[in-house]
């Protein structure tokens, strides 16, 4: 399956080989910038034909384009830096760990993956007995709800890992503050004062996870909190900090281990599996070996296989009714892990009656 996923589809092709960007015809430049723009991943082209020193020699018009993705790119860390600034302004004089997640940890730790990348909100988390203090605190400075819905702020407080989204009304980034990586009704739920304990300093004023934790926390968003459709992204990301983090033979050691402690084996299984599949990731050969048990059996990973690549990317793999099968088929399997039935039930019922009504 893997070299049919690689022959497919061209972004792929060439995130996997960026010289191929010397020999695209005018055909083959239009569907792989489509494919990049749709899954927000131009800048990543343009970084990565910068790093092999290819740019100069790229079609005009192709280059006017990359300088364009750049500009957003770092338009976009200067943005998500400041409000970093903001953050820790507002939180000033506190002794609790705030720590930064996701494209915010990404930037603070200078990883590969933040090459061209775009971000649209900062994302920290606090200890859960602290979120009311960090709430008062940004509403004094500025911030305003983003979610006024009344379910919606019921909702988020009672079953979510999170504060409704908050946003500042003159820079417009929304910022997710968070006291989990995971809905406190997911069907796998971490002790968090693991993952707090081992959080390490970086810039002045925040913390991050652990190397390991850090991509845990990736695998868990993409394959046990969300829907994996046209998540090419995530995974790419995942593939970078594997091969950035696993330069460091501890890190190898310590992963499963580390996933087995906080119940995050099976989502860490589909993550190595389709990161080595799809893209091609060097993964040691123990690692497969200490993560095969907790893979699903023949059945469910059969399944896996063929709805995950058919929709990672939006051209990729699976058209009309196999697509529409697998999309459905993964979202339903996202709610199922994220909440038991009965909630799951309302909740839908309450956001269809919604959308019947023309509510947002």
């Amino acid at each position: 399956m893997s070299d049919v996923i690689t022959n497919k589809n061209i972004l792929i092709r060439v995130l996997k080989n960026p010289m191929l960007m010397s020999d695209l015809s005018v055909r083959d430049w239009n569907e792989l910038l489509r494919e990049a723009k749709i899954s927000n991943l131009a800048g990543r082209l343009s970084a990565d034909a910068q790093d092999i020193g290819i740019k100069q020699e790229l079609p005009a018009k192709v280059q006017n384009m990359f300088k364009s993705f750049d500009y957003q790119s770092r338009s976009s860390r200067r943005m998500i830096t400041w409000e970093m600034n903001r953050v820790k302004r507002a939180l000033n004089g506190t002794e609790d760990k705030v720590i930064l997640l996701k494209g915010a940890a990404y930037i603070a730790k200078n990883l590969k993956c933040t090459r061209g990348r775009v971000s649209v909100d900062l994302d920290i988390l606090i200890k859960k007995n602290r979120i009311d203090f960090a709430e008062e605190k940004f509403l004094a400075a500025g911030w305003q709800h983003h979610v006024e819905n009344d379910y919606d702020q019921k909702f988020y407080r009672e079953y979510s890992h999170e504060l409704p989204p908050l946003i500042h009304p003159d820079r417009q980034i929304s910022i997710d503050v968070h006291h989990s990586i995971l809905p406190v009704t997911s069907r796998v739920y971490p002790d968090m004062n693991k993952l707090i304990d081992d959080a390490v300093p970086c810039i002045e004023g925040f913390y991050t996870f652990s190397d390991v934790d850090i991509i845990l926390h990736s695998v868990v968003h993409l394959f046990q909190d969300g829907e994996v459709r046209s998540s090419l992204r995530n995974l790419l990301e995942q593939h970078d900090m594997f091969e950035e983090f696993g330069k460091n033979p501890d890190f190898w050691q310590k992963l499963v281990p580390r996933a087995i402690e906080l119940g995050f084996t099976r989502a860490l299984y589909y993550a190595l599996r389709y990161s080595k599949m799809i893209l091609g990731t060097d993964i040691p050969d123990h690692v497969f070996d200490a993560i095969k048990p907790y893979g699903p059996n023949i059945v469910v990973r059969s399944l896996m296989d063929w709805m995950v690549p058919g929709v990672m990317s939006p051209t990729l793999g699976a058209t009309g009714l196999s697509r529409w099968l697998s999309m459905n088929g993964l979202y339903i399997r996202s709610h199922w892990l994220r909440m038991p039935p009965p909630l799951l039930a309302k909740h839908l019922s309450i956001k269809f009656m919604r959308k019947i009504r023309g509510e947002a």
